[in-house]
């Protein structure tokens, strides 16, 4: 009887709280389909198949058909050995490995640096940003949450001159942005999902900034310590544009190279571009999740779980 009523305080307790839910992710991919040419499908449950254009993730349970014209190279995301894939043939992603079900697929040879990039480690970190909340409200509760955060540190180029922080406060408020002690009145934007502003006419180098939150009486959220920026000028720019050109079509590895640059605004931008264009790839998208926690984006954090929970159930 006392175990009973334990069990039934602690379960008052969480949803007083809120319950938390983890979506229990995928593994992270096995290999990657790059050097795509003619007609080259995917598939999930080997009845519905979807083309696949550009550089392609591909989970264990994947299935891969090329045509007469269809052609491929797999990058195995662990060790980089590359296999070519001809015309006329099916492969079976397994666990850790590709099974040819027929045609032709070569040995595994080591490919160069150049192309193999693994994203493997950065998968398994940002599943941890998947976990679903679901909260119990009280009745009169408000909805909404003032604290607007930002994130510590970001740097800024020409081309992309963007701050950004989450637009799910109150209704009704409006922003202050402190930059270098110089305020900028935003006002309220209630259809956006984030607030963006362009920095301009700005000496490049570091620059600290703040975002305080304003009700319609004036007062409101200002954060305890300020954030900052640096701004890089065109040659500091162009340096990192070419780092990009290794990156190909294969929008992750751009992503994930703009994030080790501190390009955190970019790297969202980029994901964001990927996933509008290929709404269906939901494996990836921890990764996109993963972009909204370290910009403290923390709606479009949340809608994207719930959209990569929902998808791990799908089967095409």
């Amino acid at each position: 009887m006392k175990f009973k009523t334990f069990s039934n305080l602690v379960l008052m307790a969480m949803m007083l709280l809120g319950l938390s839910m983890t979506a229990s992710g995928r593994e992270p991919p096995v290999s990657k389909l790059v050097q795509i040419e003619g007609a080259v499908e995917y598939s999930r449950n080997g009845t519905e198949w979807r083309p696949v254009e550009r550089t392609k993730y591909l989970f264990a349970g994947y299935q891969i058909k090329t045509g007469a014209d269809g052609s491929g190279k797999l990058i195995n995301q662990e060790n980089g050995m590359s296999q070519e894939l001809g015309p006329n043939s099916e492969i079976l992603i397994q666990e850790t490995a590709v099974s040819l079900v027929s045609g032709s697929l070569s040995e595994p040879t080591q490919e160069s640096a150049s192309i193999f990039e693994g994203l493997s480690t950065k998968f398994e970190t940002a599943q941890r940003y998947t976990t679903v909340r679901r909260s119990v409200e009280k009745p009169g509760e408000p909805k909404c949450d003032n604290k607007v955060r930002t994130i510590g540190s970001v740097t800024l180029t020409p081309s992309h001159p963007d701050l950004v922080w989450r637009n799910d406060a109150c209704p009704g408020v409006s922003y202050k942005l402190v930059i270098n002690g110089n305020a900028v009145d935003i006002p309220a934007q209630s259809n956006s999902e984030m607030i963006r502003y362009a920095v301009a006419d700005l000496a490049p180098g570091k620059h600290v900034y703040r975002v305080e939150v304003l009700d319609k009486d004036g007062a409101g959220y200002v954060p305890r310590s300020d954030s900052d920026f640096i701004l890089l000028d065109a040659e500091g720019e162009k340096a990192i544009m070419k780092a990009l050109e290794v990156a190909g079509d294969d929008a992750f590895i751009k992503s994930s190279i703009l994030e080790g640059k501190n390009m955190h605004v970019a790297a969202m931008d980029s994901y964001r571009e990927y996933f509008n264009d290929n709404p269906d790839d939901n494996d990836m998208r921890p990764l996109l999740i993963q972009s909204y926690h370290e910009l403290k984006l923390s709606n479009l954090k949340e809608s994207e779980a719930h959209l990569y929970a929902e998808s791990l159930d799908e089967n095409f």
